[in-house]
């Protein structure tokens, strides 16, 4: 198994929606045994997109080649009805230096803000976890971002649960930090009281290493992904419903880290932290999060200068947060129909919008929403390194808002039934329309009299 990131540059034109057209053009460009673990439209321009990918290439004989070779996003499910719980979805992409989100749990606030308008909010790790803290609300499902991506294609129903027993695995490059990640395990258990007694080292190292796409973004390597998948069969073998790891995370470097401090690059690890995870969702279908050892504790400023990155600087193994997440995220259920589907299971049915940046309108969650015709909420507050605007996307289903508190009114206007023209100035009168004049001997005879109307 091999993972490595790639750009591809696809001819096409708008014609339809655009999961459909770029789900059959990157089929064809992947070939034979590839997977494409993430992928995003990270620009557009005149007949051609340009999408940066992480893929995974395998064997046809490979122990998981079966679930490899099924790729959710060339068989989208459309949302069949609004259901109810009414829930939405809060999406912050990683390592694209989001305004909100971009540093640690600094997403927080603004995802509370929105589920206190709704039954339940759905959101990834990376929306609320803040090293020693993740301050979700009650109400918000922690689900890792490959899962959600699959939850909002139609394949995956989420069941709630009070708990979760939780394993972990520790790559063997950190294990001189072992004492700090057994404390955390033991805190959690102690204080919280999660059920997450049982870890296990890896048996071989990571090698975990940080790279940049040709956009600028956060992505990363892993030169060992079967010791992940491997520990993390063995922890599902000793009955943990959620698995979570942490990592060494080698490349990065005092001056990569000050230029995120000062919110001029992405988080170094963000981009290769979900490539992890995504892995173990695409593979086992579990609860999943992670978190990077200490590997730079020495390089980061010891500085004030950033409030939203003060998280960073009062954790040792970062990983708390991800205990907290996991301890009762919704176990993950797939789904053959979105048509009856079993009352316990929250599906894309029940998501009345989703929330996002403005300028990253490219990931699968954009694409989904445009697809089944969910209402897409661009927050143009939250700026990105992107520029994948609603400008050169061109879909109907965007209602562009310039904060996450108009935002959260849009929610409430959209669980309500009230039609947003209806609370926006002017209000327009209403249009009329004509049927066409039917065929046929009398047809001068209607012509003329809706001619006098």
């Amino acid at each position: 198994m091999i993972i490595e990131n790639k750009v591809y540059r696809l001819k096409t034109t708008k014609c339809g929606n655009w999961l459909n057209i770029v789900a059959a053009l990157f089929a064809a460009e992947l070939g034979g045994n590839t997977y494409p673990l993430r992928f995003s439209i990270v620009d557009v321009c005149e007949g051609e997109i340009v999408i940066e990918s992480t893929i995974i290439r395998f064997t046809s004989n490979h122990k998981h080649a079966d679930k490899l070779g099924l790729i959710e996003v060339l068989t989208p499910r459309r949302k069949a009805f609004q259901s109810q719980p009414f829930g939405v979805v809060q999406i912050v992409p990683t390592g694209i230096r989001c305004e909100f989100g971009g540093f640690a749990g600094d997403a927080g606030p603004v995802t509370n803000l929105l589920a206190s308008t709704v039954d339940f909010l759905v959101t990834h790790p990376n929306a609320v976890n803040a090293s020693e803290l993740n301050e979700m609300a009650e109400n918000v499902l922690y689900v890792e971002g490959k899962s959600l991506d699959d939850f909002l294609l139609g394949h995956v129903g989420l069941r709630p649960v009070l708990s979760n027993r939780i394993g972990t695995f520790v790559d063997r490059t950190g294990i001189d930090y072992i004492d700090s990640v057994v404390n955390t395990l033991n805190a959690a258990r102690a204080v919280r009281g999660v059920e997450c007694d049982l870890y296990t080292v890896l048996r071989e190292e990571l090698n975990v290493k940080i790279e940049w796409s040709r956009s600028g973004c956060a992505v990363g390597t892993i030169l060992h992904p079967e010791a992940i998948l491997e520990a993390v069969e063995f922890l599902l073998s000793q009955g943990v419903h959620a698995v979570g790891g942490v990592s060494v995370i080698h490349g990065v470097t005092k001056e990569m880290f000050s230029h995120h401090l000062h919110g001029e690059i992405p988080n170094p690890s963000g981009g290769i932290e979900a490539i992890i995870t995504h892995l173990i969702s695409k593979i086992f279908r579990i609860p999943t999060a992670h978190a990077p050892l200490p590997y730079y504790q020495d390089l980061k400023e010891k500085s004030t200068v950033n409030p939203r990155a003060a998280a960073e600087f009062i954790s040792t193994p970062h990983y708390f947060c991800v205990l907290k997440g996991l301890a009762r995220a919704p176990r993950l259920v797939p789904i053959s129909s979105l048509d009856n589907v079993p009352d316990h299971l929250i599906t894309v049915n029940n998501i009345g919008a989703i929330i996002t940046p403005a300028d990253c309108l490219g990931g699968i969650p954009a694409l989904a929403a445009e697809f089944s015709g969910i209402p897409l909420i661009a927050v143009r507050e939250n700026k990105t390194l992107l520029n994948v605007t609603n400008e050169t996307m061109k879909m109907m289903n965007v209602i562009e808002v310039n904060s996450y508190l108009e935002a959260a009114g849009v929610v409430v206007a959209l669980r309500e039934g009230i039609s947003l023209e209806s609370v926006r100035r002017p209000l327009q009168r209403a249009k009329r329309i004509d049927m066409p004049c039917p065929k046929g001997p009398r047809a001068e005879e209607v012509e003329a009299v809706m001619d006098k109307i």
